[in-house]
């Protein structure tokens, strides 16, 4: 990324004395430091393969089958060598053209005998000078496009990486959340057991047979739902892969089985260099100068000149022992009235500009608020992680005491009742607390520009 980012720059000194712009676009001031800055730690965000800081084998094998098979990464990189074609085109006119022709030919007059022939070779050449730098410019825009496109197709990479660990992250929890969901059925029939045996004895109502039958089956309710999300899932993550969904398997696991990564930020201006949607905003900027440049340079006389050399015979055997022939030319044309075409093309070119621009410094405050935004997110879920841990045990002892005191007789079901859901509640909310953790970590990193 940085290497690119080098490149961005040497593209502004690579159109010599060509004809500038002569526009400048603003300065960003940067802030010093992140509002929400986490203390540093052994792992830094410039890891060059960050999802295999979560320790999951199987998911690296994901992303590497995402990065070669994903369709979207795919169409991105075809647009790379579209635009480096396009470079290939703009710099042709840079150099001579070259041509090679030939020709015979017989003349006479009807009604008369005897005829002509004349045959011809020649080698043909014509060169534009480039006095005024538009063709140069014109070739330093779609060098400067190339560059975005390979910017763009970054973004690509990193979205797509992303996806996929987000979306595998997103199947083990939903195994989770079944396999926690199953667990609370099971807790639950348990109850209605108890519950049963004492209806049978006398010792309580029916209506609490009721009750808590009406919590087995809420129980198993949730399950389908959860199974469809489940398949869902994966075959949302088989697309991503480049596989078909009726195919794809993926083994999965729990959450409790990854790792959670450490964060370090870094400085503004150090992640700002390896954000590529920053990088592609400048290049597109910068496409922009050079075409404005290139629009100037309409203006002024194009020169060409023009040269060819060949051989002239009346007999094509003795072609090449015939007259040798050469034309030398320059012609210089330049447009007196039209009409204010190439005054709108100038104004088309600048209105451009501005736009790329604002495009460029909305990409900046963007990119600061997104940082921050997910910064401020990893610090929020990490405040809840004690607070979720003492709400979980104390929930879990407030259950068992409950059970212990219904069956003994010294309470109703509905203390049973309230209690299971606080610690089904616990369980779930500890749950998605470690799933929001890791997902926190992905989008940091997204948000980061971190890639391959």
């Amino acid at each position: 990324m940085i290497k690119k980012m080098i490149c961005v720059m040497c593209v502004a000194v690579l159109s010599g004395c060509a004809m500038t712009s002569g526009l400048d676009a603003p300065e960003q001031a940067m802030p010093e430091q992140w509002l929400n800055q986490q203390q540093a730690s052994e792992a830094m965000i410039n890891h060059p393969q960050w999802w295999q800081q979560f320790n999951s084998q199987e998911l690296n094998l994901l992303v590497g089958q995402a990065l070669a098979a994903n369709t979207d990464l795919l169409a991105a990189a075809a647009r790379v060598e579209q635009a480096d074609a396009q470079l290939t085109q703009a710099g042709a006119a840079l150099f001579p053209s070259l041509g090679l022709s030939a020709g015979g030919g017989r003349s006479g007059v009807f009604g008369e005998s005897g005829s002509t022939d004349n045959y011809n070779a020649s080698l043909n050449a014509s060169y534009e000078l480039d006095l005024w730098g538009q063709i140069r410019n014109s070739r330093d825009a779609a060098r400067a496009s190339l560059l975005a496109s390979q910017f763009s197709r970054d973004t690509v990479q990193l979205t797509v990486i992303a996806s996929v660990v987000n979306t595998y992250l997103q199947v083990l929890y939903l195994q989770d959340n079944l396999a926690l969901s199953e667990e609370n059925l099971k807790l639950a029939q348990q109850v209605l057991d108890v519950v049963e045996s004492k209806v049978e004895n006398g010792a309580v109502s029916p209506q609490d047979l009721a009750q808590q039958k009406t919590v087995v089956a809420n129980a198993k309710a949730q399950l389908p739902s959860l199974r469809h999300q489940l398949r869902q899932s994966r075959y949302a993550l088989a697309v991503l892969v480049g596989e078909m969904p009726q195919v794809f398997q993926v083994g999965g696991g729990t959450l409790d089985g990854l790792q959670l990564p450490e964060i370090q930020a870094g400085l503004p201006d150090q992640v700002l260099a390896q954000r590529p949607d920053i990088a592609q905003a400048q290049a597109q900027l910068m496409a922009a100068d050079y075409s404005v440049a290139a629009a100037r340079a309409d203006y002024w006389p194009s020169i060409t000149l023009t040269g060819s050399g060949g051989y002239a015979s009346s007999a094509l055997s003795s072609l090449f022992n015939g007259d040798a022939v050469y034309s030398l030319g320059v012609s210089l044309a330049q447009t007196l009235f039209d009409g204010g075409a190439r005054g709108a093309r100038i104004d088309q070119s600048k209105a451009a500009w501005e736009e790329q621009v604002a495009s460029y410094t909305g990409t900046l405050l963007v990119a600061l608020q997104e940082v921050e935004q997910s910064l401020s997110n990893v610090q929020a879920l990490a405040d809840q992680q004690q607070y979720r841990e003492e709400a979980y045990t104390q929930a879990e002892e407030a259950y068992r005491v409950a059970q212990v005191r219904y069956q003994e007789g010294e309470t109703e079901l509905t203390d049973v009742l309230s209690a299971q859901s606080s610690f089904n509640n616990a369980r779930q909310n500890s749950l998605e607390l470690i799933y929001n953790q890791y997902q926190s970590r992905v989008t940091l990193y997204r948000v980061l520009g971190a890639s391959e």
